[in-house]
């Protein structure tokens, strides 16, 4: 306790140079990288693909602040050249209960560097951020972090996974596997979702906790489609997303707890089957999506203690269910028909297909709306993915 209120009123002033601080490396000979801490070490690393450099070598440069003199005997940067990966790691003591060093690293790629190989970052309580990476592109892109943000303006990859903690993830990423997670922070990104190198369904995983979820999603043709789930607890999901076309179905998932959902889907492209499930409670869900063009669609909307509106195009053709307990249902639309219409209870088909939706509430409505597909709500979403760009992915 004495140790860390001394670190409060004593933060890490004292500017000092280490060995290795200046690192140079060679991206063609080594286009692996890998950037480390450990020890009671904090502070920020940056990514930035330069904007005019001549002399085609990568750089990593860290900058080390101390708190007192002595401590400078207990930092160094140790880097390693094997395997065509560039290891760069600051170390720190372990012995101190508070941080008495604090680091600013910035990995600069050079401009005429296009494609990396993997990026791997392993360093606790030290926040990531980047800057002009729009036309660099990696393979796989691995980040551990804890107790700080993570901000990115863009990143391109095959394979994104990202993981810190009680902090923030926002930007822009560009892969074909994506999985973003955190806690007790807000997960805000803009995603373009690709097929994977390997061919396999693209895997998109959002999670949280005590925060809000706010995606846009763009997922570009594929072969193998698209899972995607995004989970949170007392926070509030947002997410519009555009299915392109596909040869095998999706599933698209949003799960809650103490908190609303937002859900906005454009499925009307993907040629293909598609299942999608909506789950909270204590919070009200609204549900728009245009369903795929002549090909099953299953959904299943599940709250408690919020009510569900949930608006899909006429597309739709199958079998309908509302069920509640202590409330009421409603279903509207043109060319139904009814095995059961009671107050809390409502069943039948919605034209002749093999689509099906349920929607399961308690303690609040529940109400299911056909609309033409220029009415629905999840036409916004179309509207707001069709006025922006998408990025040819490169080939290596």
């Amino acid at each position: 306790m004495i140790a860390s209120l001394f670190h409060i009123f004593n933060p890490p002033s004292i500017a000092v140079r280490v060995a290795n601080d200046d690192t140079t490396f060679d991206p063609l000979s080594y286009p692996n990288l890998n950037i480390l801490t450990t020890g009671k070490v904090q502070g920020k690393i940056r990514i930035v693909h330069s904007a005019a450099d001549d002399s085609k070598l990568g750089l990593i440069s860290t900058r080390v602040w101390i708190t007192k003199e002595n401590d400078k005997e207990e930092v160094a940067v140790q880097t390693g050249f094997e395997n065509k990966t560039f290891t760069f790691t600051i170390e720190g003591p372990n012995r101190f209960s508070s941080f008495n060093i604090y680091h600013e690293t910035t990995i600069q790629i050079p401009h005429a560097c296009e494609y990396m190989g993997n990026l791997r970052i392993d360093a606790p309580n030290t926040s990531l951020s980047s800057d002009a990476l729009d036309n660099l592109q990696w393979d796989k892109v691995h980040v551990r972090l804890s107790a700080s943000t993570v901000a990115l303006q863009s990143l391109y990859a095959d394979s994104i996974n990202i993981r810190t903690s009680n902090s923030s993830i926002s930007g822009a990423f560009d892969a074909g596997n994506i999985s973003l997670a955190t806690t007790n922070g807000a997960v805000t990104a803009k995603l373009v979702v690709r097929e994977p190198k390997d061919g396999r369904q693209s895997q998109v995983m959002m999670e949280t906790s005590n925060a809000h979820v706010n995606l846009h999603v763009d997922a570009t043709p594929t072969t193998s489609g698209l899972w995607m789930e995004t989970k949170t607890k007392n926070g509030r999901i947002a997410m519009g997303t555009l299915l392109g076309p596909a040869t095998t179905g999706s599933y698209i998932g949003a799960v809650n707890e103490n908190g609303t959902i937002d859900f906005s889907l454009d499925a009307s492209q993907t040629g293909q089957p598609l299942d999608v499930y909506n789950k909270t409670m204590n919070g009200n869900v609204v549900s728009s999506i245009m369903v795929p063009h002549q090909q099953p669609f299953k959904g299943h909307v599940q709250n408690m203690n919020g009510s569900v509106a949930v608006n899909l195009t006429e597309e739709f053709r199958g079998q309908f269910t509302l069920e509640t307990l202590n409330s009421s249902t409603t279903v509207e639309g043109s060319d139904l028909r009814f095995d059961q219409d009671e107050t809390n209870n409502k069943s039948g088909l919605h034209g002749k297909g093999l689509s099906e939706i349920k929607v399961v509430t308690m303690n609040a409505p529940a109400n299911l709306r056909f609309y033409r597909e220029g009415e629905s709500l999840a036409a916004d979403s179309k509207m707001e993915h069709q006025t922006g760009s998408r990025r040819q992915w490169r080939s290596t």
